[in-house]
């Protein structure tokens, strides 16, 4: 009898213990990989990953820093990351086997273009060109014989950046110019210390957190592009004709960087789309759901940072070169953004 009412004790006992996780949604990561900590391909990252926080459940967006933007869509097409950002016009050298991808031409269309889905795009920052104040150099073509920074590592802005140095007269294969690729915060303590490099590419808009740091410390100037070397860059680089450029006005520049920036005319600087991309195999209800809550909180993710002030869905959603993922033309036809 005593047995018995022991082993009823312990049945009921075990039937009361509270069954943890089962039926419980297991949080799904997302991993977003910018350029650097300050561009605002990050900056993007961290407004977005706080209103996921905020508003989407369940979910968690983990922003990186990378490098440059072919990495960026090499590390998309082999899931190291979820989202990642490559420019309009570079996807079609991946497409076509050029430039960057011209070693993997013969398969590089079916390995980076086919299994790519854009999200959106955003034109938000551009390419400075960083130099000392006291370094004498005032324009593009005075970086002959010079230490270039060419940008990080696997990216874009090194090949850009030889198109529009030839552009302006300045060509790297005849030994113009030194060419090195660092990451940017490294290329900055190089160009503060008057070690190794002459100027530095910075990727972002304005204010550009790293230039803003330097500038505290060194005065700086950024060098401009002229019209005519542009011009030519746009008539003989292989994706010039779908480069624009952005006008700086010295007293945006001024107001920015508090007079620490020093320039008395416009800078000229190239720029790119980019394109926020996945894999074709992301979740479609993932992407549907994180799509929205970016949209639907845009002003609440552009406070995060001034460079991400003229970020719109109307602008987002045009000139793209590869098709939407299903998720995001959801959205997209459910709001009328898309008919």
């Amino acid at each position: 009898m005593i047995k018995k009412r022991l082993w009823v004790i312990l049945t009921l006992f075990i039937f009361s213990i509270p069954v943890m996780n089962l039926g419980e949604a297991k949080e799904v990561d997302v991993r977003l990989a910018g350029i650097t900590m300050t561009s605002e391909t990050y900056l993007l990252g961290v407004g977005w990953s706080n209103a996921i926080k905020k508003y989407l459940p369940g979910v968690r967006m983990i922003v990186l820093a990378e490098g440059g933007t072919t990495k960026l869509l090499r590390g998309v097409v082999n899931k190291q990351w979820e989202i990642g950002y490559i420019g309009t016009a570079h996807l079609e050298c991946a497409k076509k086997g050029i430039l960057l991808f011209e070693k993997e031409k013969e398969y590089s269309k079916e390995k980076y273009y086919d299994p790519t889905r854009v999200l959106f795009s955003i034109t938000s920052g551009w390419c400075n060109y960083v130099v000392r104040a006291d370094s004498g150099i005032l324009e593009i073509a005075q970086l002959k014989n010079k230490r270039v920074h060419l940008g990080n590592p696997g990216g874009f802005g090194g090949v850009m950046t030889k198109g529009v140095f030839k552009g302006h007269g300045l060509d790297i294969d005849k030994g113009d110019y030194e060419g090195k690729y660092l990451e940017t915060s490294q290329a900055m303590d190089q160009l503060r210390d008057k070690a190794g490099l002459d100027n530095a590419l910075v990727w972002g808009g304005i204010p550009q957190p790293l230039i803003e740091q330097l500038s505290t410390q060194v005065p700086l100037r950024l060098l401009s592009m002229t019209k005519e070397g542009f011009s030519k860059f746009q008539k003989e680089f292989p994706v010039g004709p779908f480069t624009p450029m952005v006008v700086i006005s010295p007293e945006e520049i001024r107001r920015a960087y508090r007079g620490k920036v020093i320039n008395d005319k416009p800078v000229l600087a190239w720029t790119i789309p980019l394109m926020l991309v996945v894999h074709k195999d992301m979740d479609e209800k993932i992407v549907y759901d994180i799509v929205k809550v970016f949209w639907s909180h845009l002003e609440e993710i552009k406070s995060v940072s001034a460079q991400l002030k003229d970020i719109s869905l109307e602008n987002s959603l045009q000139n793209l070169s590869a098709p939407f993922h299903p998720g995001a033309l959801k959205y997209y036809k459910e709001i009328g953004a898309i008919k």
